[in-house]
C-alpha cells in the first residue's frame, strides 16, 4: 500500500491552492509554484510564461481547444519532465501552456489528468490536502 501525502492547503477567496514543484530544464532542479486545485479542468494548465522560464518550448506541440471562463482558447500541449507534490513525483506530465489574463490570480491549475491519480481528502479544519496515490 502506498503512503499518503499530506500537503498544506492554501485557500484564498473561492480557490484552493496546492504547493507544486515543476522540473526546471534550465537549472536541472525543481521550481516551486502554487497551482489552483481544479476538478473542473480536464488537463493541468500552466502559464506559458512560467513554462518558458523553466525551459519548455511553448510554441511547438499539438494545439488543443479549451473552454475558459472568458471563452474558447487555443493552447499548446507541453510535456513537463517532472511534477512533484510532496514526495510524490510524476514523470512526463501533459500540460497545456496558456496565457492567463493579467487579472488572473493563478499561474496555473492542477487538473484531472493529475488529480485522478489520487484519492483526495480536503481537511479544511487542518488546512491540508491528503493525497493517496492510486495503484494504476
Amino acid at each position: 500500500m502506498k503512503k499518503s501525502i499530506t500537503l498544506p492547503m492554501a485557500y484564498y477567496g473561492e480557490a484552493i491552492f496546492i504547493d507544486t514543484n515543476l522540473w526546471n530544464k534550465k537549472s536541472n532542479r525543481y521550481s516551486n509554484t502554487l497551482l489552483t486545485f481544479d476538478t473542473g479542468a480536464v488537463v493541468t494548465t500552466i502559464s506559458k510564461e512560467i513554462l518558458f522560464r523553466l525551459g519548455y518550448d511553448v510554441s511547438d506541440g499539438a494545439t488543443a481547444k479549451i473552454v475558459t471562463a472568458s471563452g474558447i482558447e487555443y493552447v499548446r500541449e507541453v510535456s513537463v519532465d517532472r511534477l512533484k507534490m510532496g514526495n510524490h513525483e510524476i514523470n512526463n506530465v501533459k500540460v497545456y501552456a496558456h496565457a492567463f489574463p493579467q487579472e488572473c490570480f493563478s499561474s496555473g491549475v492542477i487538473g484531472l489528468n493529475v488529480l485522478s491519480m489520487f484519492d483526495i481528502n480536503l481537511l479544511f479544519s487542518k488546512r491540508q490536502i491528503e493525497l493517496l496515490p492510486l495503484n494504476n
